[in-house]
């Protein structure tokens, strides 16, 4: 096995015993994942000026195409911020170059909400294939949707001062507090962000 090895996510050249291993059914559930996949792609859709129809069949064909990967997907660090997994375990598969436990294609009706959403940030529309659910609210820190079923977090005021003193969190949050919950509510593509930064900040890999 090749300590030597590319990033299954980004496509960067990355060493093995510093990225990780992780099951399709944990990637294919990042937002922030399908964001960085769809980007290629605007340029085409963009270029040949696609109708809902043609744009629901290269989505299709994308999200399709990472669910039948049937081998783990190796991360690299920065690209570890998409995701929300067990950090040491999943680094000791990509050290040993095992395999970690539920890895194997997926159903794409079980994810394609999320490389949806994704879909409507990088395109600009929500893709014709996908039903589209009921805009429940929004995250405190990037404004983005928050559709019913996502998952969400919470920051409380504590947890957000100590993540601004330390850099883990780049910029206030963009409203007062909730006053209900005493914090914020953030999208999971921040949650995924911040408890990555949280762990470096700690020392943690």
């Amino acid at each position: 096995m090749r300590e030597q090895a590319v990033c299954d996510t980004c496509g960067t050249t990355t060493r093995r015993s510093s990225g990780y291993h992780l099951p399709t059914k944990h990637v294919v559930v990042s937002e922030a994942y399908w964001r960085s996949s769809f980007r290629a792609a605007v340029g085409l859709v963009r270029a040949l000026d696609w109708d809902e129809r043609a744009q629901a069949g290269a989505f299709d064909r994308l999200i399709s195409q990472s669910a039948s990967s049937a081998t783990p997907w190796l991360v690299c660090e920065e690209c570890s911020e998409w995701f929300v997994f067990d950090r040491a375990a999943a680094r000791e598969h990509a050290r040993r170059g095992s395999v970690p436990e539920g890895s194997g294609a997926v159903d794409p009706a079980g994810f394609a909400p999320f490389a949806a959403a994704a879909w409507e940030y990088v395109v600009g529309r929500w893709p014709a294939s996908v039903q589209q659910p009921t805009v429940g609210d929004t995250c405190d820190l990037c404004a983005k949707k928050i559709y019913q079923g996502e998952l969400v977090g919470r920051i409380g005021a504590g947890t957000a001062e100590a993540y601004l003193a330390s850099g883990v969190l780049e910029t206030p949050p963009l409203s007062p507090p909730r006053p209900d919950q005493q914090g914020w509510l953030a999208c999971w593509v921040c949650v995924s962000r911040l408890q990555t930064r949280a762990g470096r900040a700690r020392g943690g890999r």
